[in-house]
């Protein structure tokens, strides 16, 4: 397995004098990117004409990670090639399911042959596409012994329109899937946080799907609103630094969850992922030397089971944690980075939510917010 990688800044591409391999032999081109430089002539056209025979997944993103650093306005791209792993790739858009996440979820991984299937990556549009049903119609069809990780795109701090897409095919509401077929391929996956729990346990009793009204049959804006204190005049950017935990029986990490946007009128709020009904749900608060530790964590994690350094590591690091991190964000990359050595890729994007499997791959998949998930591969 060879990875690569290219960076596009100030109009133009570099990193193709490092490439070890003919640019015809790369089977798959990962590029994140701005948003406005996916519709740019020389980003993804360009590629497609200098990498003949690769497919070229592409989300927008709020912000990119490549060279142990935090990066804005640019473009990565991770330029792969496998020697004993064969890739299937499944897209669509959300306006052909009637808008039904789950469904479109359902039909993409329903498309990708069950037979030797190793790994899927999820690339998602982060705005129109509900992450928490998309993901939901996925673990459906393909279980919970095929481990799945990646992300929903961004636009910046806009929380506005997402791209993504495959080949020339960039638009709003594109899901892409790539399944990874075959026994060589090796892969880590870890998710991780870094916030404290505070105020009692509560109970959501009036929500739909991801629109929370009630909890313990109060007005949900209300209360949230007497937690946050002086920061209840600074929502909805504030309550990055304070989401929300649905808890478990298990002894498995709670779900965080981020509010998107609040309805003063109706006194709701609008999270990345759903609240069902009946959930058990504290508050959490940011400690930002735990936010950077915990991505350190991740990236050991991921490589517990590596004998030797990977590849890649796959970084899906939510805008939230950079938003809060503000200029100690470059401090979260670089522990994580440090990880890994110099035989080892590390990129990825912000992102507007991660899927990940959990720490132990055989349990499901979820929509996770607030949190860095690290993936890392190889062949053996």
């Amino acid at each position: 397995m060879n990875v690569d990688q290219l960076v596009f800044e100030n109009g133009a591409w570099s990193g193709f004098d490092q490439l070890r391999r003919h640019a015809s032999d790369y089977q798959l081109l990962l590029v994140f990117a701005e948003k406005s430089l996916l519709q740019h002539p020389e980003v993804v056209p360009a590629l497609q004409v200098i990498f003949p025979s690769a497919k070229i997944a592409s989300v927008s993103t709020a912000g990119e990670i490549y060279n142990k650093q935090s990066h804005d306005n640019t473009a990565v791209c991770i330029v792969l090639y496998f020697e004993h792993t064969q890739l299937e790739i499944a897209n669509d858009n959300i306006s052909s399911f009637n808008h039904d996440s789950k469904a479109l979820g359902k039909s993409l991984a329903s498309r990708l042959p069950a037979s030797n299937l190793s790994y899927v990556l999820v690339l998602s549009d982060g705005h129109i596409v509900n992450g928490s049903d998309l993901i939901g119609g996925i673990t459906e069809v393909l279980g919970t012994d095929i481990p799945v990780s990646g992300g929903m795109a961004g636009d910046g701090n806009q929380f506005s329109q997402t791209l993504s897409g495959l080949n020339e095919e960039i638009a709003p509401g594109n899901v892409i899937l790539i399944g990874f077929y075959g026994n060589r391929l090796q892969i880590g996956i870890s998710v991780q946080r870094g916030f404290s729990f505070f105020g009692p346990e509560r109970t959501v009793t009036k929500s739909e799907k991801n629109v929370l009204y009630e909890i313990d049959g109060e007005n949900a804006l209300e209360l949230y609103k007497r937690y946050l204190g002086p920061f209840a005049d600074e929502l909805p950017s504030s309550a990055l630094l304070f989401p929300i935990a649905i808890l478990n029986d298990s002894e498995t990490e709670p779900l965080v969850r981020t509010i998107l946007s609040i309805d003063e009128t109706r006194g709701s709020m609008t999270f990345a992922g759903n609240l069902p009904e009946g959930s058990r749900i504290r508050l959490m608060r940011s400690n930002l030397n735990q936010l950077i530790e915990k991505a350190k964590t991740g990236g050991k994690e991921a490589t517990g089971r590596f004998s030797h350094p990977p590849a890649l590591a796959l970084v899906m690091n939510c805008v939230g944690r950079k938003t809060i991190l503000q200029s100690r964000k470059n401090e979260e990359i670089e522990e994580l980075a440090n990880v890994f050595d110099s035989h080892t890729k590390v990129a990825g994007f912000y992102t507007y939510g991660e899927f990940s499997s959990w720490e132990n791959p055989a349990l499901v998949c979820d929509l996770h917010n607030q949190t860095v998930v690290v993936t890392v591969m190889d062949e053996i």
